[in-house]
Parts: structure tokens; sequence; C-alpha cells
């Protein structure tokens, strides 16, 4: 099922920004892609505002020209989930061309690999792979304040702790673990579904790297499973502006059922404690990227097809289950 090899590998970033509540995020996101080797001219981005005329989107415009980036398109709506991923798929489409692999990603999100992306997207191609999920890891400040972001240094200095939320903190259960994990680079031909955690279905067929959504590994709830995943995005969300984001999304119609039920279980308890507090969360290091990727992704693939060919028993639950991821 290997692509043809006269195919020539092109990286491109999608993203959205919500200019009113993100612009401290933009020139931070602008130079971790282009310092993984994503030309200036392929980073695309929607920027998001709820009027035309405010004044941040003409600022962004300005950041993104700059940088070289290909011209924005611009989005005056009210922000919803489902219209978002709508506007970065009909964006994928548009921009992307034969060869290109697209690396999906919220613009206080940044992607961490084992190896260069090109190089990873030519070993996918050979081998007849076009999804490659990773896990989510929450950056924190130090204290676990909800600081601001400045202009300098890097995210990952004024963020310098990295920490599992979503299970440890946040309870997320089997069920909806699909929300822990992230679409992180896909062939041009394979779209995000919504929130950006799998392919949609009105895309290619995915075929991951890993053999199976990441989300239905055993052990991928480990925390410390988690934090030493070779493929992680650091998520940037726990800054000065979250409350804020949390409680206009909450107010604007059409947020989801699960969305709404997530945002009121953080505001609460930011209302409670008013930040994160470090004996609340499993916290890192995580382990550097290594070269050892190939070999992790090989037994994750037997072992998903070991589950196909030889399904558990709903009613028995062990605890002696193929490799953890």
């Amino acid at each position: 099922m290997s692509s043809p090899p006269h195919r020539t590998i092109g990286l491109r970033v999608i993203s959205c920004l919500g200019v009113e509540l993100e612009a401290a995020f933009l020139t931070h996101f602008l130079t971790h892609y282009a310092g993984l080797g994503v030309p200036a001219g392929n980073i695309h981005l929607i920027l998001n505002a709820g009027r035309a005329d405010a004044p941040e989107l003409e600022a962004a415009e300005a950041v993104l020209a700059a940088h070289g980036a290909a011209t924005p398109h611009r989005w005056i709506a009210p922000y919803t989930s489902d219209a978002m991923w709508a506007e970065r798929r009909a964006l994928q489409m548009r921009v992307a061309r034969p060869g290109d692999w697209i690396l999906n990603a919220d613009a206080d999100e940044h992607h961490v690999y084992p190896d260069a992306p090109a190089a990873i997207a030519a070993y996918c191609e050979r081998k007849g792979y076009n999804a490659v999920q990773g896990v989510m890891i929450d950056r924190l400040a130090a204290d676990g304040t909800l600081a601001p972001v400045a202009p300098a240094p890097a995210l990952t200095a004024q963020f310098p702790v990295a920490a599992e939320m979503a299970v440890a903190l946040f309870g997320r259960r089997r069920s909806s673990l699909d929300g822990t994990v992230k679409l992180m680079m896909h062939r041009g031909d394979v779209l995000p579904s919504r929130g950006g955690h799998n392919p949609w279905g009105e895309g290619a067929a995915p075929r991951f790297l890993a053999g199976a959504r990441l989300a239905t590994f055993p052990g991928i709830e480990d925390p410390a499973t988690r934090l030493r995943f070779p493929f992680r995005v650091d998520h940037y969300n726990w800054t000065a502006r979250r409350r804020t984001s949390l409680e206009r999304r909450l107010a604007t119609p059409g947020v989801s059922t699960a969305g709404r039920a997530f945002g009121e279980q953080v505001l609460d308890y930011l209302t409670r404690h008013g930040r994160i507090r470090p004996e609340d969360v499993a916290l890192g290091p995580v382990r550097p990227p290594t070269a050892g990727w190939r070999r992790r992704m090989l037994a994750l693939r037997l072992a998903a097809r070991l589950r196909h060919r030889f399904p558990r028993p709903r009613t028995t639950r062990s605890k002696s289950a193929s490799a953890r991821p």
C-alpha cells in the first residue's frame, strides 16, 4: 500500500487564531513551527473575531506578513468548535496539494516529534500510513498560576511544568479518552474531526502509524505512559486568558454538550482554587524524544492486530493486556 516513490513531501500547518484572546500566542506559534521545518509560506491561519472592525485583526495580519506566512483568511463569527473545524477543513481542501502533509495545531499547541516531521512523513509514505496521533500534555507556570503569555522567553521557559491533567485532574474515562489525544500529522486527503482528535469520516480512510486510534490502547490513560510517549502536543492552555475564553465559549449558542460539561468543570475548579495546584495533577518530566519511535510504533501496530484478531470478552477485565502505548 506504499505511495508511489515520486511523491514529493511538503509540510503545511493549518490553524485558527481567536485574535481577541489568543494574539499573544502568534509569534511563539510561528517561531515553533518554522523550527520544525515548515516553510513560512506554508503556515495557513484563519483569523477569528466577533466583529469585522476588531483592531486585533490587522495587528495579527501584520505579524503574519512580517514572518512571510500565507495570507490569512478572516472568519467573522461567534466561535463554536463545530464551525471552526468546518473552516479548517475547508481551508485544508483549498491549499493542500498532492504529497502534502498537514500539521494541525491550535494556536496554543506546540507539537513535539521524535524526528523531523518531514522524515516522519516520508517514513509513513513508504510504509503506507497517513495519520499520526499523539498525546496532549499540559504546560503550566511553575506555581500553577494562570500567568499571561509574554513575548519572551519561549513558552517552554514561561510554562516549564509538564503535567498530565485530562485524566489525573478531570477524570477522563475510557469512553472519552479520544479527547486527550490529537491528530498531529496527516496526509492532505485526511480531514480532521471536530476537536482535531481523530480523522473525519468524509476524508480518506485513516491508516494510523500506531495501527489504531491511540485512545483505544490499554494504558493510554496512565499518566506515566502519556508523559513518555514519543509523539506529544504541548498544550499552553492554562494562561491568564483561560477563564475569559471558557466563559465566552459557554455563553455562545451552539456549544457542544461535552464542551459545556468540561468547561463548567474547569470553571468550578478555577473558582475554588484560582490556579492549577501541582498536588492535583501528574507531573513530568517528559521523556525527550528518541530515535526508537519506529520500534515503539511497530509494537503498537502488532498489539492492535492482536486485539483485532483476538478481542477480549466485554465482560472480562484483564490487567495483562497488550503493549502499553
